[in-house]
């Protein structure tokens, strides 16, 4: 399966009835950073990424281009559904240790360095606050949107010497 563009193609892999979305699990495909894309169609293709959720049992989030879309565009869905259209973290603080998993990287763990607060902009939300209310959630977001930038969670992977604050959360897929 290659990545395809966003545009009509996009609109067509998601909607034509006849091409699942299968997880991509090649390192380098997923290193690509993904480009940027309209809101109307941003808001469509998070649309269908939520459905593909929900019939997953344990998954939270899900990133475009982790079932093969050139788009900046994921969700998250801990306790809300929650659709970004271009999004970028403009602000992080409180740095912690967190064990992750990945769709793409199954019954993989990584420790990682994340943050325990975070602001979001993107298109749908404008400026977006998560904090160490829900961390599952703040640092599910984290998780996504490196996706987008071409990051994975090996990339964000705690070297030994760091030292921060360990924190004990369920394991995300």
């Amino acid at each position: 399966m290659d990545f395809i563009a966003y545009g009509k193609r996009v609109l067509g892999h998601l909607y034509n009835g006849k091409m699942s979305m299968k997880i991509v699990r090649d390192k380098e495909r997923l290193s690509k950073p993904c480009k940027s894309v309209h809101l109307e169609e941003g808001r469509k293709i998070g649309e269908r990424l939520l459905k593909w959720l929900e019939k997953h049992e344990g998954a939270v989030g899900l990133a475009a281009n982790q079932v093969g879309i050139d788009a900046r565009v994921c969700v998250v869905n801990v306790d809300r559904p929650l659709i970004f259209v271009n999004p970028k973290v403009v602000g992080k603080f409180g740095a912690i240790k967190f064990k992750e998993g990945c769709l793409s990287f199954p019954d993989e763990e990584v420790t990682t360095k994340r943050y325990r607060n975070i602001v979001v902009r993107d298109e749908i939300g404008g400026e977006r606050i998560f904090d160490a209310k829900n961390l599952l959630e703040t640092v599910c977001v984290q998780h996504e949107i490196d996706h987008l930038n071409g990051l994975t969670m090996y990339d964000r992977k705690l070297n030994a010497l760091e030292v921060v604050p360990t924190v004990q959360v369920p394991l995300m897929r």
